[in-house]
């Protein structure tokens, strides 16, 4: 079994490699940075470092880690490549990159008739102008972040405007989303295979607009309704994944999905609903490479 992780491992993926060998299984951890490989006439090979890890059974893929362009294009083929070679990875690339990618996250739920808000997309400062007078209050959002980092309100299309041109300096794209209405709370639920084992409300902390944890909010341990955690689970399943952290808002609308996190923390939610959630995940693995 193998755990990658970004340039540095973090609690979570401490917690899956800690897990695995608990659980009796042979583990190695590392970056796909050091992950060599081989194609030949006489088939496919992989190194982590200088161990020979062709013939491993399970990868927990966690990040394709910090890099340029061409380095991450070969880490996702490499990712493929080590699929096709008979190493089950969980969550599968594609399905993994997805839901790292913002945008394409927005069009998969819809094209699967799952709610979503209003979500524009652009590299153009004068359309984004445009947009924010239309949205009036919205939020943009990064294409590729988590735990809300680099997330911001705005209210004001002149601002929006000179941020828009800040983040155009650095080819930064607006992902810009309308802004929903809220309780000043959304519902962490934490999928794996075709059930919920986890949800819990988040509550943003006094004066923020973030619910993320990470940014001062909290999670408390209470009853969330069936269709929340059914939606959850269609949110999954949409994207192709075999685990999530589904975020979910209550809207005057109705209930609407966020984010669906490939690669969710689970820190907060297993000391609110008191479970082991890495346990879980290598135990499901398993059984999808056993069948």
């Amino acid at each position: 079994m193998l755990v990658i992780y970004g340039s540095s491992p973090s609690k979570n993926s401490e917690e899956l490699f800690d897990a695995g060998i608990n659980l009796g299984h042979s583990v190695l951890k590392g970056t796909l940075g050091d992950i060599s490989s081989e194609v030949s006439p006489e088939g496919s090979k992989f190194w982590l470092g200088h161990h020979d890890i062709t013939d491993t059974d399970i990868c927990l893929l966690r990040s394709f880690g910090p890099g340029s362009t061409e380095q991450l294009t070969r880490r996702i083929s490499m990712v493929e490549h080590m699929e096709m070679s008979g190493i089950r990875v969980v969550n599968p690339c594609y399905p993994f990159r997805r839901a790292r990618d913002k945008y394409a996250t927005q069009y998969i739920l819809a094209k699967h008739g799952l709610p979503i808000p209003y979500t524009y997309t652009t590299e153009s400062i004068a359309e984004g102008y445009t947009l924010a007078e239309v949205y009036k209050k919205f939020v943009y959002k990064p294409i590729l972040s988590s735990m809300g980092k680099g997330s911001m309100l705005f209210e004001d299309p002149d601002l929006a405007y000179n941020a828009f041109k800040s983040l155009n300096r650095y080819d930064q794209p607006l992902i810009l989303q309308k802004y929903v209405p809220n309780p000043g709370r959304d519902i962490r639920v934490f999928v794996i295979g075709d059930q919920v084992i986890g949800s819990a409300y988040k509550y943003r902390a006094p004066g923020k607009w973030k619910t993320n944890v990470a940014q001062g909010g909290h999670m408390t341990d209470e009853k969330v309704p069936e269709d929340i955690c059914e939606l959850g689970i269609k949110a999954t399943k949409a994207m192709g994944l075999d685990y999530s952290g589904v975020d979910i808002i209550e809207s005057p609308m109705g209930p609407m999905i966020l984010e669906v996190n490939a690669s969710p923390g689970w820190q907060a939610l297993n000391q609110a609903v008191d479970i082991k959630i890495a346990d879980e995940i290598v135990k499901y693995a398993v059984s999808l490479k056993n069948g």
